[in-house]
């Protein structure tokens, strides 16, 4: 009989989601999203292979609207009564683990931005500027353990650093057992999701 390691080993982790929060001023539904992921389809807004739409919003948490895409899905998500917007990396990246989670989170953000910036809403919709989620959506590489947290440091506090230019972060392990590795990332300082946007592709191509 194989006995599986719990040991983390983050530095061949590919399946990882971010998550950005809709600021509590804000409201919007999957009413609303549908048609702007359908139009994001159709006029390439997005990069990669985006190919369908699919609506859950009749489940009570989790996904609620999903951008299907071949590299990765865009999700209209409301996990634990949160409603934010996550981008769920399927297909490898190239670099290290600091290099993977810099660009899921570049897809994550480009995403939010482009609907605050969408007219078609009836009211103008905003993301927080201080909060992220990090999902490690593999169960064998990353288990729900702080062993996994300490691992993440290296490659996350950077992460961090550049998203709101140096300011300290509080992070912690959501501990439930039945959930896979996610980690809050918060911190004090209020900003912009639009200075967010600017520090994290500074200096580099997308």
């Amino acid at each position: 009989m194989n006995v599986v390691s719990s040991a983390p080993d983050l530095a061949n982790l590919q399946r990882i989601a971010i998550k950005v929060f809709v600021s509590a001023d804000s409201t919007i539904t999957a009413r609303d999203v549908i048609p702007v992921f359908h139009r994001w389809i159709q006029t390439g807004a997005v990069n990669g292979l985006p190919i369908d739409v699919a609506n859950y919003s009749h489940l009570p948490t989790g996904p609620c609207v999903l951008l299907v895409g071949h590299e990765g899905h865009y999700v209209l998500d409301r996990t634990e009564g949160r409603l934010g917007v996550q981008y769920n990396r399927k297909q490898p990246l190239e670099g290290s683990l600091a290099d993977r989670l810099l660009s899921v989170t570049r897809h994550v953000v480009r995403a939010a931005r482009l609907l605050e910036a969408d007219a078609s809403f009836s009211t103008p919709v905003r993301f927080l500027g201080n909060e992220v989620e990090i999902i490690a959506q593999d169960r064998l590489l990353a288990p729900n353990s702080d062993e996994t947290l300490v691992e993440l440091r290296p490659a996350l506090d950077p992460l961090l650093t550049r998203w709101s230019g140096n300011t300290d972060w509080t992070v912690s392990r959501k501990s439930d057992p039945r959930a896979p590795f996610r980690v809050a990332a918060v911190t004090k300082a209020t900003d912009t999701l639009e200075n967010v946007e600017a520090r994290l592709f500074e200096s580099n191509n997308y």
